[in-house]
């Protein structure tokens, strides 16, 4: 029979055991730890320094968005948005963006009425939080109650100035030539306002006098995406004549030097993850000046390309178009299917019945059917006025 005093001892030192046991986990645990992928960088900054909050404008006129982004990357373009309406898009002429960019966006409200104009900053498909001013659209000048404080970083407009000229809404080069082959002479900030004396035949090109002895050559739009600003053209610039360039420069190739050739350690291929569908509505092209007859109407044709700009087939989508601020909205089109890097051309007809200052609002994708890398680039707008025919 075993001795109980022996079995006594052993039930205290398994008590004793048992008080040592711990129910969490060591703080010294190593945690997982993000890949150094571009989320890690986080989002874009934008934030609005004019207009104010509270500021007054008048319908009819144009309102300048003055704005800063910042990204630890580089921003690639940045959008206006008013009234939950894109209303002008701008983009860094570097591919690679910006990672501290100063942009001017205008914009001229076709309605009276509290106004919510918004800022968003990207990194390609990475948004920014929204900057935001709230202000109030009035019918004429003198319902303005607001004591307007001048801007120092927003240029003055002179509706009735006649002058051709170019106001920059980006940092934007200044090259010798109607090409980024051509070297660059400066580079104008953003809100400078530069006459324009020359242009090319598709007007893809401006050319600017930059001071009593200098000119040169600015660049429209983003040629990867036309609905992406680089400077506003205001004035009547029907008379500037179409300049031919200069002779492209040429480069002597330089010798090269010989190399040692090495036997190459072959790499194991890497499967890379197709990116979703990503649509675009790249241009809205058509008339932007019409005239309305006395007694009828005035059509204008457009024509809209819509670019799948991701590297997965989109299958069927819809489209709508839609004559702001009161049109309805009408059907563009159904496309059965867009390949990676596929575009294709919708047209569409529009009535103008009265005079005014109208947006054509094209979107992509309008039910939301496609699974896409980003939706926020699936509306595009262009201007349009109509005047009453001399």
């Amino acid at each position: 029979m075993p001795n109980w005093k022996v079995l006594l001892l052993i039930c205290a030192l398994m008590l004793l055991s048992a008080c040592n046991l711990s129910r969490t986990p060591p703080t010294t645990e190593p945690l997982p730890t993000e890949s150094g992928d571009a989320s890690s960088a986080g989002k874009p900054v934008v934030t609005i320094s004019s207009p104010k909050s509270g500021d007054e404008i008048v319908v009819g006129t144009d309102v300048f968005v003055s704005a800063n982004a910042t990204d630890s990357v580089g921003i690639t373009r940045v959008q206006l948005i008013a009234n939950n309406q894109i209303v002008k898009t701008v983009s860094s002429e570097s591919v690679a963006g910006d990672q501290n960019m100063n942009v001017l966006l205008d914009f001229r409200p076709a309605e009276q009425g509290n106004l919510v104009l918004e800022v968003i900053a990207y990194r390609g498909a990475v948004a920014s939080d929204p900057a935001l001013v709230n202000v109030v659209v009035r019918q004429s000048q003198a319902q303005v109650t607001a004591t307007i404080v001048p801007q120092t970083n927003v240029p003055i407009i002179d509706p009735n100035d006649p002058t051709c000229r170019a106001l920059t809404n980006v940092a934007l080069n200044v090259r010798t030539g109607p090409s980024t082959v051509y070297p660059r002479i400066t580079t104008l900030p953003a809100g400078r306002q530069v006459p324009i004396i020359g242009r090319v035949g598709d007007n893809s090109w401006w050319l600017v006098r930059i001071s009593a002895t200098t000119s040169g050559w600015v660049i429209q739009r983003n040629p990867l995406n036309p609905n992406e600003e680089f400077i506003s053209i205001f004035g009547i610039c029907t008379a500037i004549p179409i300049v031919n360039p200069p002779p492209s420069p040429t480069t002597t190739p330089a010798t090269p030097t010989p190399t040692p050739t090495r036997t190459a350690t072959p790499i194991p291929p890497i499967t890379n993850t197709p990116t979703p569908a990503d649509l675009l509505v790249i241009s809205i092209v058509g008339p932007t000046a019409l005239e309305l007859p006395v007694a009828g109407s005035v059509t204008g044709s457009y024509s809209v390309t819509i670019t799948n700009n991701g590297q997965a087939n989109t299958g069927p989508f819809t489209n709508t178009i839609q004559l702001l601020p009161s049109g309805p909205v009408e059907e563009l089109g159904v496309v059965s299917n867009l390949s990676a890097g596929e575009s294709i051309a919708l047209s569409y007809d529009l009535t103008y019945t009265a005079v005014g200052v109208y947006t054509i609002q094209v979107k992509a994708d309008s039910d939301n059917n496609v699974v896409e890398l980003s939706d926020v680039n699936n509306t595009g707008t262009i201007g349009v006025g109509v005047v009453p025919e001399p």
